[in-house]
């Protein structure tokens, strides 16, 4: 059997311990499309993200495992799904530090920790320059309730505030937390203090939040993508933020990435951008190495694999 790793996510040295764990395994490292689809041609499992021309070349492919989280970016999703075989992906090592990550932009936006940070650069000492506000009480929304949802609220729990879900359909619950149906997103928007979008990027939720949707917010509300970008449109999104009809605005993801040059989201005193990183911990790498091992060694014996994908559904 030939595995082909597609990708340096997890780092090049990973072969070598593919290898070690499965010496009875041909592995091939491929990271230019050109290596990816010559390795491809024999290959059984696929290690990354493949495109459609990868995929074809690959006509003996019969499992292909994204070593990320988010599919949206399996260029050969669909023919994955004509063609029936298995996609799975590395779900759950990213769930906890991108919660952290959430709530240390909440805290940021609350406590104007950018004008903070400036002021140390400067060495300036301006204690009646801020206007903090209390996060205990006020309302989080979270659009999406998955994995990532799901560790956002119980840190908000314990921040003391009230936190609110809409999601299609929850496979958990949170105690404490309101969970309302999709046809309530409206609604969402309505009432939070802090909307977290953590949600998947689908055919659905692409673009979802438009100019109407931010238009429900309150003036005192904040935006934070954690997800994906493409679900937000950003053009609405600063242009309210700029005409100051929301507070603050907080993105780990955006599209395209990074954001223009002259995106406001960049120089704006209530926007903070960080590069698609909120996940990239140690602890999650590993995390991701570990699926991968356990996967192929139920692969290889037959059994059931881990983290399935429904590529009709994008996650």
């Amino acid at each position: 059997m030939k595995v082909v790793l597609g990708s340096d996510h997890l780092g090049v040295e990973f072969l070598e311990r593919l290898r070690d764990t499965f010496p009875g395994t041909e592995f091939a490292l491929a990271l230019s499309p050109d290596d990816m689809v010559r390795e491809s041609a024999d290959a059984e499992v696929f290690l990354g993200w493949p495109t459609p021309e990868i995929f074809q070349a690959g006509s003996g492919l019969k499992w292909v495992h994204c070593i990320g989280t988010g599919v949206d970016n399996v260029g050969a999703l669909a023919d994955i799904a004509a063609a029936g075989i298995p996609i799975t992906n590395a779900r759950g090592p990213h769930v906890e530090p991108m919660a952290d990550h959430t709530m240390l932009f909440l805290l940021s936006l609350a406590h104007n920790s950018k004008k903070m940070l400036d002021d140390q650069a400067k060495g300036e000492w301006d204690a009646l320059g801020f206007d903090h506000v209390e996060v205990s009480g006020s309302v989080m929304g979270l659009y999406g309730f998955g994995m990532i949802g799901r560790a956002i609220a119980r840190r908000a729990l314990g921040f003391g505030m009230n936190v609110i879900a809409v999601d299609p359909g929850p496979d958990d619950e949170v105690a404490g937390v309101q969970v309302w149906g999709v046809e309530r997103l409206d609604d969402l928007f309505r009432a939070s203090d802090w909307l977290v979008v953590a949600c998947p990027l689908t055919e659905r939720t692409r673009m979802s939040v438009d100019a109407r949707r931010i238009g429900l917010l309150k003036r005192t509300s904040s935006l934070i993508v954690i997800s994906r970008g493409g679900i937000v449109d950003e053009g609405a999104l600063g242009d309210a933020l700029v005409a100051g009809r929301i507070a603050g605005v907080a993105l780990d993801a955006t599209d395209p990435e990074p954001p223009a040059a002259d995106s406001p989201f960049w120089t704006h005193p209530n926007s903070l951008i960080s590069s698609h990183s909120s996940a990239l911990t140690p602890e999650m790498y590993e995390g991701r190495r570990q699926i991968v091992i356990e996967n192929l060694r139920h692969y290889i014996d037959g059994g059931e694999l881990i983290n399935r994908v429904d590529p009709v559904k994008g996650y």
